[in-house]
């Protein structure tokens, strides 16, 4: 089980504000942007400095894709479906743990933590 300390993004000017202009960011920390509507997410790297992984986890808190985020990129990644988080961390994180599409999320006080799908 893998866990990662989070900041939530729950308001239009943290989600705006997002991890822009950080150097770096600690191993097992990460940004969770949440939102009340299903939506399609998209996302871009202007402005950031980090090399950031991205993972679109719908209501059901279920991780639907992960893509990665370039520094200062204005290319835009985003979700297939509709989904009500986004979760992002460090470049090569998920990798690293084993975390991929499919797997799920449960939301702690300060965290997240990951729980492996069975088929995975």
């Amino acid at each position: 089980m893998h866990k990662v300390k989070i900041e939530i993004a729950d308001t239009p000017s943290k989600q705006a504000q997002g991890l822009m202009f950080r150097k770096s960011m600690e191993d097992d920390a990460g940004m969770l942007f949440s939102f009340k509507t299903p939506q399609r997410l998209k996302f871009w790297g202007l402005n950031t400095y980090m090399h950031l992984d991205i993972a679109f986890i719908s209501s059901d808190k279920k991780i639907e894709k992960i893509c990665h985020i370039s520094p200062l990129s204005e290319k835009v990644v985003a979700s297939d479906k509709d989904c009500n988080y986004a979760l992002e961390v460090n470049a090569g994180y998920f990798a690293k743990n084993n975390i991929r599409t499919g797997d799920s999320i449960e939301l702690g006080d300060d965290c997240v933590i990951f729980e492996k799908n069975k088929g995975n």
